[in-house]
């Protein structure tokens, strides 16, 4: 399965290593890119995966960190 969501308030390189890094230790995460011009994350994942638990787990790395659906 698969999904991209918006990240509107990734701003740097750093900010896509953190995406990239929470996602890639999600249970049921195949594949992750993050694009940061269009602030674009899309995931590759299989049943094992929690989106909404996902969604939570990115929104709390901050207010810059809001999780939009396409």
């Amino acid at each position: 399965m698969k999904t991209t969501v918006k990240i509107p308030g990734m701003h740097c390189h750093s900010c896509v290593a953190l995406v990239t890094e929470v996602s890639e230790e999600s249970s049921g995460v195949q594949n992750v890119n993050v694009d940061l011009n269009s602030k674009e994350v899309s995931l590759e994942y299989d049943e094992n995966f929690n989106l909404a638990a996902w969604t939570q787990e990115i929104e709390s790395l901050g207010e810059d960190y809001k999780v939009l659906n396409q």
